[in-house]
């Protein structure tokens, strides 16, 4: 993301979700409860992080409770810290392999950053962080988003870190996307297929 706004000038607010709470919506699974999904994304993450010289591992435990680094990373809680925030925090379980559940490891994680870890606390907290964290999932829901991470631009909904080349075309009036064949395609009655894997 950091090179996305160096390079083409972007700016980008984030919006933290659950992922638990868009599964459930769409009733899909998430990657991890799909074992060969599972590990057909680790091999991709490794070798993607491989190709790139990025240090990448998994927080101690994933699932975790998300709850804290995500409150942690809210607008209203972190305010002008947010993006260093986020990428503390982010390093800190998928580089450094911390209980992301846990929030002594999360401020620890915060204090090391030289981000004001006790404030972030308590603010966590606050009403104005739980309203917020709701809105943001009820947002995501309202643009379609099925899956973490997702990027909405000018209400165009792209999904994953694959789909960056797309948002960036997207976003520089350069979108390869032929709208009338999709509306072609979406318009067309589904029909059901055996398909034999071979």
């Amino acid at each position: 993301m950091q090179k996305l706004k160096a390079e083409n000038g972007f700016q980008i607010h984030y919006k933290p979700v659950a992922l638990g709470p868009l599964l459930n919506h769409w009733q899909i699974k998430g990657p991890g409860e799909i074992t060969p999904k599972r590990e057909f994304l680790l091999k991709q993450c490794l070798r993607f992080a491989a190709r790139e010289g990025i240090p990448f591992t998994t927080p101690k435990t994933h699932p975790f409770n998300s709850l804290y680094a995500l409150r942690f990373s809210l607008s209203s809680v972190a305010k002008e810290h947010q993006e260093e925030v986020i990428a503390a925090l982010w390093k800190a379980g998928w580089q450094k392999r911390i209980d992301m559940g846990e929030p002594d490891e999360l401020m620890k994680a915060l204090t090391e950053a030289n981000l004001p870890a006790e404030e972030l606390y308590e603010r966590s907290f606050s009403r104005e962080a739980k309203q917020e964290l709701k809105a943001n999932i009820q947002e995501a829901l309202g643009f379609g988003v099925f899956g973490v991470p997702s990027f909405v631009s000018q209400g165009e909904l792209f999904w994953g870190q694959d789909s960056l080349e797309d948002l960036v075309d997207f976003m520089n009036g350069s979108d390869h996307l032929d709208r009338n064949k999709l509306e072609d395609l979406l318009s067309s009655t589904p029909r059901a297929a055996a398909q034999q894997i071979s």
